[in-house]
């Protein structure tokens, strides 16, 4: 068989620092009707010192307005596409990209393929995790609502993808899931010169190789797997090595509808991108990257040119030192946003994903408003030396130890569940999400959940 090179366009420039970056922004979008109420900043001190920080709710009616067809509201023009968040921690949000917004992404990502390709000699097959079409056609306008994941490689990344892609891409047309599930299937076992899987979500691929029990055998030549290994998907990234312990897995950096804030570095380690301008939350302090203390935990603020200003993530990360070219090396640990307080207890999605580590396979903890207390939604019962483990590790948040020994709060209830996944699975697919990026999470605080999984058990 004829191999043909990967044909990936060059970086062709420096990436920018994020100060530069941010200049450029603001002159860009200095007319705009958000930026104009805040005096128009022109440098990063009036914009930090002009500029509040905001979320979702706040920015509502300039998305009104938006989608009312107005222009020059968060950014130069009009929108050239929308995208539905998951809504992890609520409903979902509708995130709009600009032109530059757009590139932004490709800026970020196709460096970042084409440094594996070249470091990893990639000369076969790819997957890219293409997801079946679950979602009806949307438009805002004229504006698709949704974007293929090519849109975010660009023409000429996206053009070499299709050419390397163990999978059509027309198979992301599909409607039904176990149609889609079959073709896809059957299409990854016949690509036996599969060298490169990227996926978001390490769930999305260990579901795929259930049918493929055999996948040493089917990709003797598989040199990488790139997917979420932080957070709450770390314990679904170790099962996926031990599956696929012939391949390299290679961690992704913190990526969102929203922003991307990191990508694998030289090291394979998350950097800190520079087409973007982002902050970081120390209790009450707003620092930015050269403030940032080793081993500390911040949560994350970002600016994007499809206007998003000082916008809160709730994504919290680590910072884990420099790389060898002075790049700020961030680990995604959880979202500080997702938080459940029954009885004063304040559990936060990062903090139980910390404790859940006691606990193998699939793992969550959900509330009963009933008695109140929360349940270990898992896939099989642990031991009771386990579940010692993990009340002793969720009694290091003084509140919850408190409420414990009180009795405001019950002992843990354990429900196992070898379906639990695919549960939450469905519901995410009800709000909007993609099957390739549901995100495995440690805590849900909404109520239904608890019956939800009850209901289902066989």
């Amino acid at each position: 068989m004829t191999v043909t090179p990967w044909a990936l366009p060059e970086n062709g420039q420096d990436e920018p620092s994020q100060s530069a970056w941010l200049h450029g922004t603001l002159a860009r979008n200095a007319s705009t009707a958000y930026l104009m109420q805040y005096g128009s900043p022109d440098t990063m001190q009036s914009f930090r010192s002009q500029v509040p920080l905001c979320g979702y709710e706040d920015l509502a009616p300039y998305l009104d307005q938006l989608q009312a067809g107005e222009s020059d509201v968060l950014f130069s023009g009009w929108p050239v596409a929308y995208e539905r968040t998951g809504g992890s921690s609520g409903g979902a949000k509708l995130i709009p990209y600009s032109r530059e917004g757009l590139l932004d992404f490709q800026r970020c990502i196709v460096p970042w393929l084409a440094r594996t390709v070249k470091d990893y000699g990639i000369t076969g097959q790819a997957y890219f995790s293409i997801s079946p079409a679950t979602r009806e056609p949307e438009f805002m306008g004229s504006v698709p609502v949704g974007l293929p994941d090519a849109a975010y490689l660009g023409e000429h990344a996206g053009f070499a993808l299709a050419n390397h892609s163990a999978v059509p891409q027309t198979l992301g047309n599909v409607r039904d899931i176990a149609e889609w599930r079959q073709q896809t299937v059957a299409h990854l076992r016949e690509a036996t010169d599969l060298e490169l899987i990227s996926v978001w979500s390490p769930t999305f691929l260990l579901q795929l190789l259930d049918d493929i029990p055999d996948a040493q055998r089917c990709w003797p030549n598989l040199k990488v797997v790139s997917c979420w290994a932080s957070g709450s998907a770390h314990r679904y990234a170790e099962q996926l090595k031990e599956r696929l312990p012939h391949a390299t897995l290679q961690p992704k950096g913190l990526l969102s509808t929203e922003a991307v804030v990191t990508v694998p570095g030289d090291s394979g380690q998350p950097v800190l991108v520079g087409h973007g301008f982002v902050e970081f939350i120390d209790g009450n302090e707003l620092l930015l990257e050269d403030e940032l203390v080793e081993g500390s935990e911040y949560e994350v603020v970002v600016t994007t040119a499809s206007g998003l200003y000082r916008y809160r993530t709730g994504d919290c990360v680590r910072f884990d030192g420099r790389n060898q070219l002075g790049h700020a090396i961030l680990e995604f640990v959880g979202r500080d946003s997702l938080t459940s307080d029954l009885v004063g207890e304040k559990l936060t999605e990062t903090f139980v994903g910390k404790c859940l580590k006691a606990i193998p396979g699939f793992a969550m903890l959900v509330p009963d408003m009933s008695c109140p207390r929360y349940v270990l939604i898992c896939e099989r019962m642990p031991t009771e030396g386990q579940l010692a483990r993990l009340e002793n590790h969720l009694a290091a948040n003084p509140q919850y130890a408190y409420a414990r020994k009180l009795g405001q709060l019950a002992p843990l209830r354990v429900l196992p569940h070898d379906q639990a996944f695919s549960v939450l699975e469905r519901v995410m697919l009800g709000r909007g999400v993609r099957l390739g990026d549901v995100k495995p999470v440690a805590l849900r605080r909404e109520a239904f959940w608890l019956s939800l999984f009850e209901d289902s058990l066989p």
